[in-house]
Formats: C-alpha cells, sequence, structure tokens
C-alpha cells in the first residue's frame, strides 16, 4: 500500500484541472481504545448460500495519532499535527458490474458529501492489493484539483461476493500525504475480512413496543446545501425520534412539533412524510420524559 501511495503522491506533479462537469448518534463508543475495531454490513448478503445467515465483516487496527469523530458511519479518523483524514464505510450489497462502475466514478457516491472530492485532476491510477478474505481489492490513486492546489487520495474498494467496503484516504497537501503515509500504511496491512453470523431480531411484541414507545433526543452532524456558492457543509443539530408502541418511527432535524405538545396525538398515519414499520429500535438516546432508556 506504501507504494501505492507514493505512487499516488507523484501524480501531484501532473494533476492537471480537468473539465467542469457538473444519524444518528446519541452514545457512541470510542474506537481509539480498542485494538481491532469492526464494520457490520445491515441486510447485507454474502452468497446465496449463505444468504440470511452471514454478512462480511471488514477488521482493522485504528490508525495511530488520529482523533475519531463521534459521527458514523463511516467511522472517520482525523490525523493530528497534519491535515489528513481517512474514512472506513461498512460493507453494502451492490448491483451490476462495481469494477467498472469504481474506475468509471470512484463510486463517489458512496463518499460522506463533505470528503467527496469536487474536481480530478490526471487520470486516477488503479491497482489491485490483496486483503484477507476478499474476493477482490481494488485501489485507486488520484489528485483532487481545488483552485489549482493539488489534493492527494488513496481509495480503496473491498469486494466480497455482493458486498464492498471502501477506505478512503485523502490530505490537504503533499507535505500532510507524506506524513499520514506511515499511519496509511499500517492500517492498509491490518486489513482483513471476516464473516459473522446474523441473528434475527427478535419478534416486536406489545410489552417490547411499550417499553421502547416515546420521544427520543440525539445530536448528529447535518449536510446542508451552501446558501452562499456551491458544494455542501456539515453542522451539528438535533434529531429527534417519536417511536409508536406499535413499532413505527418518525424522525425529524431541529424540531418535532406535535399537536398540543402531547406525543400521543401524533398520528404516524397522515402526518409529516408518514412513520415507517421497524423491527425494533437500536438507537440508544436519553428519553425526553424524565427517564432514560438503553
Amino acid at each position: 500500500m506504501a507504494a501505492l501511495q507514493q505512487e499516488g503522491a507523484a501524480l501531484i506533479d501532473d494533476a492537471r484541472p480537468a473539465p467542469e462537469n457538473g444519524l444518528y448518534s446519541c452514545r457512541t463508543r470510542s474506537l481509539r481504545s480498542c485494538a481491532i475495531c469492526e464494520l457490520r454490513a445491515s441486510d447485507a448478503r454474502v452468497t446465496k448460500a449463505a444468504a440470511q445467515s452471514t454478512v462480511p465483516v471488514l477488521r482493522y487496527t485504528p490508525p495511530a495519532n488520529t482523533y475519531q469523530s463521534a459521527m458514523a458511519p463511516p467511522d472517520d479518523y482525523a490525523f493530528n499535527g497534519f491535515n489528513a483524514s481517512v474514512q472506513i464505510y461498512p460493507f453494502r450489497p451492490f448491483t451490476g458490474d462495481i469494477q467498472q462502475a469504481f474506475q468509471m466514478t470512484l463510486l463517489r457516491d458512496w463518499i460522506a458529501p463533505q470528503h467527496q472530492e469536487e474536481n480530478v485532476g490526471a487520470p486516477p491510477a488503479f491497482a489491485t492489493v490483496a486483503v484477507p478474505g476478499a474476493d477482490l481489492t481494488m485501489v485507486a490513486n488520484f489528485v483532487e484539483n481545488i483552485v489549482g492546489l493539488p489534493r492527494p487520495h488513496t481509495r480503496m474498494l473491498i469486494i466480497v461476493g455482493n458486498q464492498a467496503a471502501i477506505v478512503d484516504a485523502s490530505a490537504g497537501t503533499a507535505q500532510s500525504w507524506q506524513a499520514a503515509m506511515p499511519f496509511l500504511t499500517a492500517l492498509g496491512d491490518s486489513l482483513r475480512v471476516e464473516v459473522e453470523a446474523v441473528h434475527a431480531p427478535a419478534a416486536l411484541t406489545a410489552a417490547a413496543g411499550r417499553a421502547v414507545a416515546g420521544l427520543y433526543m440525539g445530536i448528529t452532524s447535518k449536510t446542508m446545501s451552501n446558501p452562499f456558492g456551491i458544494g455542501v457543509y456539515t453542522t451539528r443539530a438535533l434529531l429527534f425520534y417519536l417511536f409508536s408502541a406499535d413499532g413505527r418511527v418518525y424522525r425529524h432535524y431541529d424540531a418535532l412539533n406535535v399537536p398540543g405538545g402531547n406525543i400521543a396525538h401524533f398520528d404516524f398515519e397522515t402526518g409529516p412524510d408518514k412513520g415507517r414499520a421497524i423491527t425494533k429500535p437500536t438507537d440508544k438516546a436519553t428519553l425526553l420524559q424524565g427517564r432514560t432508556t438503553r
């Protein structure tokens, strides 16, 4: 991976502008103290034979000298002392030829908005590397051109069956990229894919529904359009969840207005956006009725 990163850094000299083209988490576990991190894919399928029984899990050693954002997914690590970061995206299902899509689009739409590249300079350099447990791993080294300033990137696509995960690293300058390279190399060397059994959630009962019913509030990141120009930015915002006893949930940013201020009067059938069915609530938050729930 070190050689690939050096190749990506070398592309900076050849960078040229390309033509213009067009969660919520109230309690997050810190992964900096963990020796090994894991990402679980939701609603995943590995093979037809293993459907509904196993999912691929990407395990890795967190990069040293980093601060991990509380917002996930992805797992977002920013380096201390220089301008570079790496994001690790969990496995998700795909259809079609993902190798071709990666070579054509770099799967930009899989990347969180605040980390998406705006303008790629020289054509990306593609290669394959070995990650234990993966069917195929592709790496793209490319340089983003921001008003003439090169911003190096390395994006890794890890494929298992019809599931794929991404490791995406970038830096604000060539100097920061060189400083991050030893840590990114260690991260790449620690990557491996394992298979984990999936346990079906327990059936939602009336008692279980009543136990979690209520209004919850958390703080999360919110991606907004820039009112003063092109692009997007991320800000902190309140996020409300309203759970019903029969297994429906309504979510809204910033504020949640209910008739007469009484959540018992909220109409999941005709309310804004309507409530959608869920199997079981898994988010953890403080209940806004004077008590705390797990």
